[in-house]
Formats: structure tokens, C-alpha cells, sequence
């Protein structure tokens, strides 16, 4: 008997992201013979200028439906794929996986799931921008293209 192999690598972005943070991503792995996919969440499908625009996208999207989305996305595919996800992907690349939907899962610098209780500081600095301001709360907020080079390279650094 011969294992099962996979020729779908499905990449997941992350909140404030688009299919689009994977750009140099897909050539690489199309180079090693993969077919890739980078499915938007709903409502993604617009460049990711226009998404910090408009955080309404963000606040009015919900975890179940995101990962409907993607695990339809995901059937439909011919053989389970190897699912890679960043930040919040991470964190739906977990729920995929936990479906029995892929047949390997990489998570980068994941986003923690429900019951993680543990903020390291670089994190909660990261998101000064957003929690300075008390009327940010159950807000989505859109940070700056400044502040959010310092929260990305700031949680790489933990």
C-alpha cells in the first residue's frame, strides 16, 4: 500500500490580510509542483487598502462562517490539501484541521484559540494602536500601515 499524496497547498491570511499576503508564496510552492490556493474570507475579495477602510468587514464577520467558507472551499477540492495559515489562518488552519479536512496543517505565528489565556507583553503592545482608546471596544480598528509593520515585526520578536 503507498500513501496518499498531496498536490494542493491551501493558504490561509490573516485578519487585516487578503490572498494577497501571499504573493511570493504561491510562485514558490507552484515551483515545487504544488497547486495553491489562497481563498478570501467573505467579504476579502477587495485589495487590502480598501479592507482598512472599511473595518465594518471585519467587525460583521463571524469564526463559524469563515470557516464554512473555507471548509467548502476545501471539499471541493480533489484530494485533502495541505492547509498553512498565519496569525488568525493559523487559528482556522486548527479548526480545518480539527474537521478532518487536510491531510497536514502548518500554522505561522498562530493567533491563539478559544481557552489560550496567556498574552505575552510583545503582543499587548502590538495592539496599543487599537486599545489606547476606550471607545475602540467590540470595535474592529484599522491600523495604520506604520502601526502595523510595528505589530507584525513586534510579535516575530517575542
Amino acid at each position: 500500500m503507498t500513501a496518499a499524496t498531496t498536490d494542493t497547498v491551501v493558504l490561509v491570511h490573516g485578519l487585516w490580510m487578503t490572498p494577497r499576503s501571499w504573493e511570493h508564496w504561491v510562485p514558490y510552492y507552484e515551483a515545487k509542483g504544488y497547486h495553491v490556493v489562497t481563498p478570501a474570507y467573505p467579504g476579502f475579495e477587495i485589495e487590502v487598502e480598501e479592507l482598512r477602510k472599511n473595518p465594518d468587514i471585519i467587525a460583521n464577520l463571524s469564526v463559524p462562517a469563515v470557516v464554512e467558507h473555507l471548509a467548502a472551499i476545501i471539499a471541493g477540492l480533489d484530494t485533502p490539501p495541505i492547509i498553512m495559515g498565519h496569525s488568525f489562518g493559523g487559528t482556522l488552519t486548527q479548526l480545518l484541521l480539527a474537521r478532518g479536512l487536510g491531510s497536514a496543517g502548518v500554522v505561522i505565528d498562530s493567533a491563539p484559540t478559544e481557552g489560550v489565556r496567556m498574552t505575552p507583553l510583545s503582543q499587548a503592545r502590538s495592539l496599543f494602536p487599537a486599545l489606547k482608546n476606550p471607545a475602540n471596544i467590540h470595535k474592529a480598528v484599522a491600523f495604520t500601515q506604520e502601526e502595523f509593520h510595528y505589530a507584525f515585526t513586534n510579535t516575530l520578536s517575542r
